[in-house]
């Protein structure tokens, strides 16, 4: 019980906290053999290779917020979060993306990407399992299970799948953002590429 409480002024958290949080990852565990925080752990390591990206992992919520500036005069910011949890007894991954910014232009292209990205997900990924997809002016959606990702053997293979789709994302955007010449073709030819790399695991 000491070291619960020491734990818990640590991380400036409730001893009942501790327990739920530790109570909640054994579940997990039990029921995909994946550790969630060390899935956390590994995405934070592997984004932390970009410089741009400014990362935090919020271990109560099973979630990492990612912000990647987009260098332009009104300085939007893309916003991503990778979050973890229970749903109807299963696990699940949803990640996010939203756009902070009032430019209407730009919350247009980013709309017309992620339609894009959908197609484009459909056509080359081609998830095993059925996959959610939640969009509106400047925010993006995508649920799907854990088990979607058993092929991957450790946490730290999530980990690098999932930052490995945000990384992607944040690229492509960018190049559309600024390219918009280059268009769909563009992007789907580097979408492919990166599917067919294996860059895409998910």
């Amino acid at each position: 019980m000491l070291k619960l409480r020491r734990l818990a002024l640590e991380r400036e958290a409730s001893v009942h906290d501790i327990v739920n949080e530790a109570l909640d990852s054994f579940l997990n565990f039990h029921e995909t053999g994946v550790n969630l925080l060390d899935v956390m752990r590994g995405i934070e390591r592997s984004l932390a290779r970009t410089e741009y990206f400014i990362t935090n992992v919020d271990p109560h919520n099973y979630a990492v917020s990612v912000k990647s500036p987009i260098r332009y005069v009104y300085r939007p910011e893309l916003k991503y979060l990778i979050a973890m949890a229970r749903d109807g007894g299963a696990s699940v991954v949803k990640i996010s993306a939203s756009l902070r910014t009032h430019d209407i232009s730009a919350l247009r292209r980013f709309s017309a990407f992620t339609e894009l990205w959908v197609t484009l997900e459909a056509r080359y990924i081609k998830p095993r399992e059925q996959v959610g997809y939640v969009s509106d002016a400047g925010y993006f959606e995508r649920k799907s299970r854990l088990s979607a990702y058993e092929r991957l053997s450790r946490a730290q293979d999530y980990g690098a799948a999932l930052s490995g789709y945000i990384t992607i994302f944040d690229e492509l955007f960018k190049r559309f953002y600024s390219r918009p010449a280059g268009g769909a073709a563009e992007i789907e030819k580097l979408f492919r590429d990166r599917a067919m790399s294996g860059d895409l695991q998910i």
